[in-house]
């Protein structure tokens, strides 16, 4: 389902139109009868559902979701009209008492303790590594597409990531995809992997509800998790050393079970956690100390996990507020062919990491941005233009970004900073094989599914519980278990 997340903004606007021939502007919206129920939030309009209001220090700007979208005020979004659609203004929930405190729980960051190459925080998350000034520091760019890849996008990520395009040391721009199995062509992934992007994990069935993924448990997220990075192993060939990060579903993510699985099986790094809207972004942590920033999804970890990395989405906005603020770069909605707009946010977003403290600007998609034409092309025109304008820009993967936080490099010497280097990959097989495999679900659930890889076909479509697609089966937890006896056995 297409979700429009957004969130409190400082400024509000309400795009109008004149005469249809008028051009659209953005204006700032007149005064209104509507009183705010809070100081700031997302707010249901009383009398249409398909309005909302954003209310800043109890001053309330009119917004509209867009065609054939309703807001819904439970969830604080825009969303399509089904049934659990919650219409209109709907009382908040009664208030509960206080949490106890945990007696685990992470202490706040000690920089004196905290040093790099594995430990990294500050007070509020916005200070750069290394001491160094903000004119040494580059600004790191992540481009990363969530959910399956496969023949129906691989062209329109293709457009963007093209060898053309590079980074001021010569070497092409980089991205992260962030993988879900359902759907992927293990073939068309390889094949990015070859011209050395990033591949991470991000489940293996997406299912829903997506609230589901805020409360699974360790087991349910490891078989999910470390079962897709199994999957992405055998079927596209890529070392298990080389699937080192993981994002949440919808992002929801699922606390201290989720990063408690993600430390024990030796993920490097998440990209979970979404930042408040601030006019100063932050800069990425481990997760040894207690989470110096706002977490917008109230499912965040609160333990420690020494050395796992954090690399948190802010918020993107634009100044004026058009679009909406959103953590997934396609869940902004503009109108139609309002390049002028889409131009705007993408500039207003790289001017404030680029000028207040070289934050990492995170882009993040889903296809649904590569399907408009006119989007695709005003972001690729803005980054031909970061890229010929400045020499301090780089766009990087995760893996990029974390080599570099643990060793915080100066512009000036980034053309010979190896991480950064240009890399040749294996490519994969010319011509791959089209599987044909029955996914089972339980219960009698039979579907067939088809399966592009250069690896032998599986017996069936590999799935939760049944990653290399096996005849009978093995979860992840079972082979844990059964290496962890072994372990135990060997000992004595």
């Amino acid at each position: 389902m297409y979700l429009l997340q957004v969130a409190i903004c400082s400024v509000g606007v309400l795009l109008v139109a004149g005469h249809p021939s008028d051009k659209l502007k953005r204006t700032k919206r007149q005064d209104t009868d509507f009183k705010c129920p809070g100081a700031d939030g997302l707010f249901a309009d009383p009398e249409s559902c398909k309005k909302f209001y954003i209310c800043s220090a109890y001053y309330p700007f009119a917004q509209n979701c867009p065609s054939s979208l309703y807001f819904d005020d439970v969830k604080k979004f825009c969303t399509r009209k089904t049934k659990q659609l919650k219409c209109g203004p709907v009382e908040p929930p009664p208030a509960t008492a206080a949490p106890t405190a945990d007696p685990l729980a992470a202490p706040p960051c000690d920089p004196s303790i905290c040093v790099l190459p594995e430990c990294y925080c500050s007070a509020d998350a916005t200070r750069i590594p290394g001491g160094l000034e903000k004119s040494e520091t580059p600004l790191m760019v992540l481009l990363s597409f969530d959910g399956a890849v496969n023949s129906l996008n691989f062209d329109h990520y293709l457009k963007l990531l093209t060898k053309n395009r590079t980074n001021p040391n010569g070497c092409p721009i980089k991205g992260t995809f962030f993988v879900s199995h359902e759907y992927t062509s293990h073939f068309h992934l390889q094949k990015f992997y070859a011209d050395g992007h990033e591949v991470a994990v991000h489940s293996i069935s997406n299912r829903y509800p997506e609230e589901w993924w805020a409360t699974a448990s360790y087991n349910e997220y490891a078989e999910e998790m470390v079962g897709q990075r199994e999957i992405i192993h055998k079927f596209a060939n890529i070392s298990r050393e080389e699937l080192l990060g993981m994002r949440a579903p919808f992002l929801h993510p699922g606390g201290d079970p989720m990063m408690q699985m993600a430390f024990d099986y030796d993920f490097l790094y998440d990209s979970s956690v979404i930042a408040s809207m601030s006019h100063t972004p932050v800069w990425p942590y481990t997760l040894d100390y207690k989470i110096s920033h706002k977490c917008m999804q109230g499912t965040c970890p609160t333990r420690s996990y020494p050395g796992l990395w954090e690399i948190p989405l802010n918020t993107l906005f634009s100044e004026d507020g058009t679009g909406g603020m959103c953590s997934l770069a396609d869940q902004c909605v503009f109108h139609e062919n309002d390049d002028e707009s889409v131009q705007q946010f993408l500039e207003d977003n790289f001017n404030r990491h680029y000028n207040v403290n070289r934050a990492p600007l995170g882009l993040y998609f889903h296809v649904n941005w590569f399907n408009d034409r006119n989007k695709t092309k005003v972001l690729l025109n803005f980054i031909d233009n970061i890229l010929a304008k400045h020499k301090d820009v780089y766009f990087v993967t995760m893996q990029q970004l974390i080599h570099w936080m643990r060793n915080p490099t100066k512009t000036t010497s980034l053309n010979s900073f190896a991480p950064w280097a240009c890399e040749k990959r294996e490519s994969p097989c010319g011509i791959p094989k089209t599987c044909e495999v029955v996914l089972e679900m339980g219960e009698g659930y039979k579907e067939q599914r088809y399966m592009q890889t250069c690896a032998k076909c599986p017996a069936k479509y590999p799935w939760v519980g049944n990653f290399e697609g096996s005849v009978e089966g093995i979860k992840i937890a079972d082979l844990t278990r059964a290496a962890a006896e072994e372990d135990e056995a060997e000992s004595k």
